[in-house]
């Protein structure tokens, strides 16, 4: 295990995120022509409106992850949690200066209902076709939660988690890889031995689900075959989140360091802070802490506020 996982992984994430917000949905075509090398104001096109923010900014991708490693910092609690994401949305709680930007559809509905009182065991978007990527990004701190628990309960926490806003199952089962990937990182295992164990093992995991065969697909890009074997221009980063956890992984396996991965992330387009934080966050937590550019450590907004609830989750978790 590298030193200072939890920093690591949660500077990781929220340092691709930022270098990804002044691009988002920027086309691919576009961003081979000027592609993104370091923290920018870059604001694309001139139809190109951007989100303004200033340098370093990240996104509601990194407060919600924040928002989640606070309340993991107290213990495991679903009202916490879902009261954190309320905070956020209506407060400007963990925002990067105080402006929600961002935010998904089903994401900001789910959050207010969370404000009108429904339970986060209800309050999300169970309908087959919310396969958003808003709870894949955000997932990242329940690992430290999740892992000395058997995987049957890895399974149920994550899936309770993605469910405050997203119930579909194609991105519970995004969310749950990603977990269990980052899960043998953190362990030790190095890219490719990890690779293949999550293959195996969530394969055999999902064969039992009482799912639909469809849903259970949703995986198979990963778990089927070597994600590396495709060919850039089918990688896909819009929204879904089946399609943000394979780009992430392309991403992750085909380079060999930190900032070579996030930097591939951003530069594939479209919504390229979310796949960059999530393929930050794995980078982060494989190749180090240490790993990752000083220059960006200090440059993305919240700096010393994120190394304290690094810290401070550090402690409560015992790592």
């Amino acid at each position: 295990m590298k030193p200072y996982p939890v920093h690591g992984a949660l500077f990781g994430l929220a340092i691709g995120d930022a270098l990804g917000v002044p691009v988002e949905m920027i086309k691919r075509d576009v961003l081979k022509q000027n592609p993104v090398m370091d923290f920018t104001n870059y604001n694309g096109p001139d139809d190109y409106k951007g989100h303004n923010q200033p340098l370093g900014t990240f996104s509601d991708d990194s407060s919600l992850t924040f928002c989640l490693a606070e309340s993991l910092c107290h213990g495991y609690n679903l009202d916490d949690i879902a009261a954190r994401f309320v905070s956020y949305f209506f407060e400007g709680y963990w925002t990067a200066g105080g402006t929600v930007f961002g935010v998904g559809k089903s994401t900001e509905d789910s959050i207010s209902r969370l404000r009108d009182g429904v339970s986060p065991k209800e309050s999300g978007n169970y309908d087959v076709n919310c396969t958003g990527n808003g709870s894949l990004m955000r997932m990242l701190p329940l690992l430290f939660y999740i892992r000395d628990y058997p995987l049957q309960t890895r399974y149920e926490l994550v899936k309770e988690v993605a469910c405050i806003t997203h119930g579909s199952y194609q991105t519970i089962l995004s969310c749950f890889y990603f977990l269990e990937f980052a899960l043998e990182l953190l362990n030790g295992s190095d890219k490719q031995t990890a690779y293949a164990n999550v293959a195996k093992n969530v394969s055999a995991f999902i064969a039992h689900l009482d799912i639909g065969q469809n849903d259970k697909e949703v995986l198979k890009p990963l778990i089927g075959e070597d994600i590396t074997s495709r060919s850039e221009d089918s990688i896909n980063t819009i929204h879904h989140a089946r399609h943000t956890i394979q780009a992430a992984m392309y991403c992750f396996m085909k380079t060999n360091n930190y900032k070579e991965a996030v930097l591939t992330a951003v530069n594939l387009g479209d919504d390229a802070d979310t796949t960059a934080a999530v393929t930050g966050g794995l980078a982060g937590l494989y190749y180090g802490f240490d790993s990752i550019p000083e220059k960006w450590i200090e440059q993305v907004q919240r700096s010393n506020e994120i190394r304290d609830l690094c810290d401070r989750l550090s402690k409560a978790i015992g790592l």
